[in-house]
Formats: C-alpha cells, structure tokens, sequence
C-alpha cells in the first residue's frame, strides 16, 4: 500500500513553566513555523550539529506508523512516549482497533530506535493491557504500571463506571535509564507542622489522581475521543525525558505529545494516519 504523507517542521522557543499542570500556560515566544522537506536522518544531524540552539524541533508526518518508524535511525530515540487504539471503539470509530496493530513488530522497531538508557511509555485500556504487556514484556523491562484515574468516566449500566487508564513503563536498561523524579500536586496533610521533609506536597505515586481529564468545556479540547491533557503529557515528558532530548509519538492523535514537547524543549518527532486528526495536530502547535 502506498503511503500519502507530507513533512511539516516547527522550530519553538523553549520556555520555562513553574506550574506544568497548568493548561493555559504556554511558550511565551511565538512558534517559528518553517515547511520543510527534511528526511529523518538530515534532522538527526543536525540535531548532533546542535542547529536549533534554544529550540525545541517538531517533525510530524502523516502515514502509518508501522511504515514510517522504518525511516528512525538505530538508537536515536530517548523517549516514545505514546497512545496506541485500546480497542474500545469510540463513537465507533475504526481506527481503534488493536488487531490492526502488529505488535511484535512495533517492539522490534521500539526496541530498535531506543537509545541504552531510553524510556517507553505506552498508554492501554484495562481490556488489552494483559495481552500488550505479556508482548512487550518480551523486548522490555517493566519498570511499574501506573494507573491514571481520570475521575470522570464512562457510564455502563451492567458494569462500573470506567475512569482508569493503564500507562507502562518500560526501559532498556534497568540500571540506566532517565528518571526525574517530581512531586505530585496532591498537598500534605500535616496538621499545622508545616512543611515535611521539605516540601509541601505528596511525592509521586504509581496511581496519578491529580490530573485533570479533559471534558466538554476544557479550554484545550479538540475534537478528538481520546485526547490526553497536556498536564498529564507534560508529566510524562519531564519524568522520562532530559530536555534537547527526542521524543517520539508514533500514534499522535490529537497531538498532545507535540504541545508538551513544545512547552519543555524537546525535540518531537510524530506519526498519524488519520488527516483530520493530523490538522489538529498543526493547528495546535501553531499556538
């Protein structure tokens, strides 16, 4: 099958956000956005050339991932950070359909483009998350399996009220690998002592409850079914990534990977086959 895809490039200044889960805040300095008709291995040069100096390059394309993650050079990668289709359905739509995704070739690719020290951060549903993990358990070490609870859900009549969201962490290396560690928003409860062990919030656990779903009248909404916040991306990003390091999001969506690399001076490259769906992902960092 022939792959339609084009090539577009955003140099952003980086900026410095105090308050990452906050939605509003964005770079102060206004995105220069140049067309380019850059091939992978030109954009990995000169990134070791050190060309963008103070800026964070985005590269998204549009096409199958399994097709275009052949173009990522060996051991390039620091973070892929992505959300591949649960197999839910949504709204019916049929690009959430995980028998579509080879994954044993994926982690090949992965496990490929993945640097020693390199982190991967895939984001399941409770239905296909036993059988994702048993496969990439194969080409990985977990490192944990943290549980994002989203507060709002979906209603069921037979069943619960679905607000989790599983997230894998894996690494190449169990010694070396990228962690950043950041306290959680959630404030400590302690009785008028003040602040304990230096700081006033909880530390981070495997179960995020402090993160903010998107809902209809989320200022940041797009039209997408399964758009992350870019708080949650922007944790993730932090934690599992070193700034100028690179990202990749071989299942971009709405885009929220892109933004959060934006924010906190990544470099990001991404994939996404669905053009409606790759619009948005245009419009936003634009902003």
């Amino acid at each position: 099958m022939k792959v339609h895809w084009e090539r577009f490039h955003v140099y952003a200044h980086f900026s410095t956000i105090n308050n990452l889960n906050d939605t509003s805040m964005y770079p102060d300095n206004e995105p220069i956005i140049e067309q380019l008709d850059l091939p992978f291995e030109e954009l990995m040069m000169r990134m070791e050339r050190d060309d963008f100096r103070g800026k964070s390059s985005l590269t998204i394309r549009i096409g199958d991932a399994n097709d275009l993650i052949r173009e990522i050079d060996d051991q390039s990668v620091d973070l892929i950070a992505t959300d591949p289709p649960y197999g839910i359905n949504f709204e019916k739509n049929e690009w959430d359909e995980p028998d579509r995704l080879n994954w044993h070739e994926l982690a090949t690719h992965f496990k490929r483009v993945l640097k020693p020290h390199g982190n991967l951060i895939v984001f399941q549903g409770w239905s296909y998350v036993a059988e994702t993990k048993t496969i990439l358990d194969q080409y990985f070490t977990i490192k944990n399996w943290i549980i994002y609870d989203r507060v709002k859900g979906r209603g069921a009549k037979t069943n619960f009220v679905s607000t989790r969201e599983d997230i894998l962490w894996y690494v190449m290396d169990e010694k070396i690998h990228v962690f950043n560690k950041i306290d959680s928003t959630i404030k400590k409860k302690t009785g008028g002592m003040g602040l304990k062990n230096g700081t006033k919030y909880r530390a981070l656990s495997n179960v995020w409850t402090d993160i903010s779903p998107i809902v209809p009248w989320s200022k940041e909404r797009v039209k997408h079914p399964t758009q992350k916040p870019v708080s949650l991306m922007n944790r993730i990003v932090e934690v599992f990534s070193n700034p100028n390091d690179l990202v990749l999001d071989p299942f971009m969506g709405s885009g929220t990977t892109a933004v959060s690399c934006q924010i906190l001076g990544r470099h990001c490259i991404g994939f996404e086959k669905n053009p409606e769906y790759y619009q948005i992902i245009l419009e936003r960092t634009k902003q």
